[in-house]
């Protein structure tokens, strides 16, 4: 991996997407609290799920005196806590897609490198799934980001 720690990557996803309008708190991995108090929603919890080498060859000249090359797959979650359950599934569900939105935008600037502020991430790719979070005693409305970085 280049001259980059695991955290700086995680970290450098975190910040990046705290800056989605509407956003109260950032959890980053090393940053998580046992619990969720309501009024720090809408909030984002940001950390690894995991990590996958991948070797790639090549007969090309690029690789011939290299033996060709080899980078990580590194998988983020970013779980969007954005209001908690109670009486009105429509105002939750407004909620976690108003966010869900912000987010959105902050990713698709994410169209030039260096991705998330990191030189080392080369690629990314995303998805995004509705979600309930039951944390600690809090039960919330959001949604999980996977986001998947390339790094080499």
């Amino acid at each position: 991996m280049p001259n980059v720690t695991l955290g700086a990557l995680i970290d450098a996803v975190g910040d990046t997407l705290f800056t989605a309008t509407g956003m109260r708190r950032l959890e980053s991995y090393d940053e998580l609290t046992e619990g969720i108090q309501p009024a720090d929603l809408p909030l984002l919890q940001v950390y690894l799920e995991s990590i996958q080498p991948v070797a790639t060859g090549s007969s090309t000249d690029r690789t011939t005196f290299r033996g060709g090359g080899r980078h990580k797959t590194f998988t983020i979650y970013a779980d969007l806590h954005a209001k908690q359950r109670g009486p009105s599934i429509a105002e939750e569900m407004a909620a976690a897609i108003d966010m869900c939105g912000a987010i959105v935008d902050v990713l698709e600037q994410q169209n030039t490198k260096p991705y998330f502020g990191e030189d080392a991430i080369k690629s990314f790719s995303w998805d995004a799934v509705r979600s309930q979070f039951q944390y600690a005693n809090l039960l919330t409305m959001g949604f999980r980001f996977t986001i998947t970085l390339h790094v080499y």
